[in-house]
């Protein structure tokens, strides 16, 4: 799982994905941010540099492989100073990815090269080929990654099999960009990109490996499918439960595992939802308390930044919209209860504040685990009904206009 969420934080700037969250993996915020499914440039490095120098762009091909990856790291560490044009952001790209290519190339040549500096060679030479061609010609990407993907193969190299995940990660970029050039939607793009998938599992022997492009698909469903309204992650479910089901790998039966999980939260919308919690006072609390409210239950934890960023917008919404019958549930996923404290003491919410950590304790559902939580934030809205009205990953201002349409009128001074 560490594998797939590492693999998940390369491309994160390529799709839109939240932080990602696995109850049992260590937290850490590898996704802090949630551009558009099609900004595919992906983000510039964040070390600044004191000036522009020619000289970065020099290989040392030369060099031994020690003096290579140190070339690397200061290069992958270099931020240009000046550049205020698109025109200079794509002449440094390309100097840039170039750089990179040719050093990378030149590392994995190298004898006395260990076998780590091989593996993050591979790892930024398929960045160093996105970033050169990807956001200029999606099909160059696509043809360029496939024969990096061969030689791979080739070699035996594991790597081979992140890089095909990588080829359907783009397709996925490509096909919504064209379905919404051509006047379709988000959807269409990915109802391509899963048949696609499907039938490349369907021609290849299925490896533990490909786990991680099913999963894929199904997590980044959520994600495209705002409020589930076209049912993406239930059809990708359906369409790639199979090809878990027929390996008896730790991978596919792990997958199959959170899938229970993801299936009853794919189901949400217009249903009931259970959650049962205890709040940091101690104090117990059901959702069915709340009926004849708006309940809207924000999955988040300290650690992750998009969550403590949608924070301003959750407040603003709290104090239009508490005195219509708004109430909010945060259901904290942290493992440390004392650092949940001591946020709460720093920073206190204004709202219910739950900790999953103190509800295991006394013996209630970890409803993270429960309904397959694995990007936060995750918002669950539910109608003064109890039913959920819409389920929406990562986009709190798709929450606010959500909560614009169930309390129409002026906003509140």
């Amino acid at each position: 799982m560490k594998k797939t969420m590492k693999l998940l934080a390369i491309f994160a700037v390529i799709l839109n994905v939240a932080a990602p969250y696995s109850s049992a993996q260590e937290k850490t915020p590898a996704a802090t941010s949630v551009p558009q499914i099609n900004a595919v440039i992906p983000e510039l490095p964040k070390t600044p540099a004191a000036k522009n120098d020619e000289e970065i762009f020099k290989v040392p091909v030369e060099g031994t492989a020690a003096e290579l990856a140190e070339y690397v790291s200061k290069l992958v560490a270099y931020r240009p100073q000046g550049i205020n044009s698109q025109e200079a952001f794509v002449e440094f790209r390309g100097k840039f990815s170039a750089a990179l290519k040719t050093a990378v190339d030149a590392l994995l040549k190298k004898t006395d090269a260990t076998d780590e500096q091989k593996e993050e060679a591979r790892e930024w030479k398929l960045r160093a080929i996105i970033m050169g061609t990807i956001a200029d010609d999606a099909d160059k990407a696509l043809t360029e990654i496939e024969a990096y993907r061969k030689e791979l193969a080739a070699e035996k190299q594991d790597f081979q099999y992140a890089v095909q995940n990588a080829i359907f990660q783009i397709k996925l970029s490509r096909n919504v960009k064209t379905a919404i050039e051509s006047g379709g939607s988000q959807a269409d793009g990915f109802k391509k990109t899963l048949a696609e998938a499907k039938a490349f599992l369907e021609k290849e022997k299925f490896v533990p490996q490909y786990v991680m492009i099913a999963m894929f698909l199904i997590d980044i469903a959520e994600r495209v499918d705002e409020g589930g309204k076209d049912g993406l992650q239930l059809l990708a479910i359906r369409e790639l439960k199979p090809f878990l089901e027929k390996s008896d790998s730790p991978e596919a039966e792990e997958a199959l595992t959170s899938l229970e999980g993801r299936f009853r939260f794919a189901k949400l919308s217009g249903s009931e939802i259970e959650l049962e919690c205890v709040l940091l006072d101690g104090k117990k609390l059901n959702i069915k308390d709340l009926r004849g409210k708006v309940v809207l239950i924000d999955f988040w934890a300290t650690w992750c930044g998009p969550c403590l960023a949608s924070v301003p917008v959750l407040t603003k919404l709290y104090e239009q919209y508490h005195d219509r019958g708004l109430e909010i549930i945060a259901y904290s996923v942290d493992e440390d209860i004392n650092a949940l404290k001591s946020f709460e003491e720093k920073s206190p919410h204004p709202w219910n504040v739950a900790s999953v950590a103190l509800s295991t304790k006394q013996k209630l559902t970890d409803y993270a685990t429960y309904y397959g939580v694995t990007g936060i934030p995750t918002f669950v809205l539910v109608g003064k009904d109890g039913k959920v009205l819409s389920a929406i990953v990562g986009d709190v201002n798709a929450v606010a206009a959500k909560l614009g349409e169930i309390f129409p009128g002026e906003e509140k001074k």
